[in-house]
């Protein structure tokens, strides 16, 4: 037995997420444009290769907002006959790219900061960083935080990979822009001696890039390789299934994520002497509990098995009636 989502709910809900979501990405990239712009001509008037970087950083970010804009153009179509599970996965993948990106960021200022290193060391000092780059980071640090918390709390509101993503981006480029602040005054004020500042400071903001991209990179490819919800995740889930009355016992849960909403899959078993309709009663009462928790969107799926001796003795966890196999790998594995 099994369970499908109510088509029209959950198309208006996906569609007036991905409105949401849109409307923040479009907020992010107006200010990843200017932040570019800003850093670009202060950079250059302020003789500062720390807020240059930092303004390639606001350009590749202006690039992953388009992204993500494109893909929550996508999240919004509701399941189709090409796409069972709808299209959730979009979303997935769209934080991934972020994550890449900013990678690929850490790695070109990382190389950047090296190379005047190098130039710095070898006698070749560079002028000394002015007042103009010194006001772009701070315009940088106060604006990016703003984003920060606004972003992070519609990622919440939302349950959205990607704009977690993008949210930690954000944070990323306040730690990026506060570390270059503090490269160039202390360039400013120490003399020529301290001109290596400015290129360490952008050293400072790729590991601290990279660090973000890693984690949201990792993240995304383990919810596009299928990885199961928390051990702590399913066990509240499944307490919540054999609480349900009329249910004896549950084994072989499987659950994963997609975009905002989760699957579950699920063997659950009855007494062996109910009919068909009052087992698909104790079905509607399962679901019906799950999306009370997990939420309306949830793709539900159910087997019914009846208990054998085994689950009639008392082991209700490990009876499937079929020896552990249907088709599939062992059930005996305590979900």
């Amino acid at each position: 037995m099994g369970s499908e989502q109510s088509g029209s709910g959950a198309s208006s809900f996906l569609k007036a997420r991905a409105d949401r979501a849109f409307a923040v990405s479009l907020l992010g990239l107006g200010a990843n444009l200017f932040l570019a712009v800003l850093k670009f001509t202060a950079g250059f008037l302020g003789r500062s290769v720390a807020v240059t970087a930092d303004g390639v950083n606001s350009l590749s970010d202006c690039v992953t907002d388009v992204v993500a804009l494109v893909g929550f153009r996508f999240v919004a179509r509701p399941v189709d006959a090409s796409h069972d599970y709808g299209h959730g996965k979009v979303e997935t993948l769209t934080a991934a790219l972020v994550g890449f990106s900013l990678l690929a960021v850490a790695a070109l200022l990382f190389r950047t900061g090296i190379a005047r290193i190098v130039l710095i060391v070898g006698g070749q000092l560079p002028p000394r960083p002015t007042a103009v780059a010194l006001g772009a980071a701070l315009v940088s640090i106060v604006l990016k935080e703003g984003l920060f918390r606004y972003t992070r709390g519609a990622s919440e509101r939302l349950n959205s990979p990607a704009l977690r993503a993008k949210a930690w981006d954000h944070r990323s480029d306040v730690l990026a822009s506060a570390v270059t602040f503090f490269g160039i005054g202390g360039a400013m004020l120490f003399g020529p001696k301290a001109l290596i500042l400015d290129p360490l400071a952008a050293l400072v903001v790729a590991a601290a890039v990279a660090r973000v991209a890693w984690s949201v990179v990792r993240g995304s490819l383990n919810e596009l390789l299928e990885a199961s919800l928390s051990a702590e995740t399913e066990a509240a889930m499944k307490a919540l299934i054999v609480a349900v009355d009329g249910v004896e016992g549950a084994h072989n849960l499987r659950t994963r994520s997609i975009g905002c909403q989760i699957a579950v899959d699920v063997h659950i078993l009855v007494r062996p002497e109910l009919t068909v309709v009052e087992a698909h009663d104790i079905t509607v009462d399962v679901e019906r509990r799950l999306r009370e928790v997990f939420g309306e969107e949830t793709f539900i799926t159910l087997h019914v098995e009846p208990l054998t001796e085994l689950g009639l003795a008392g082991s209700p966890e490990l009876d499937d009636g079929h020896d552990g196999r249907e088709g599939g790998p062992s059930h005996f594995d305590g979900l």
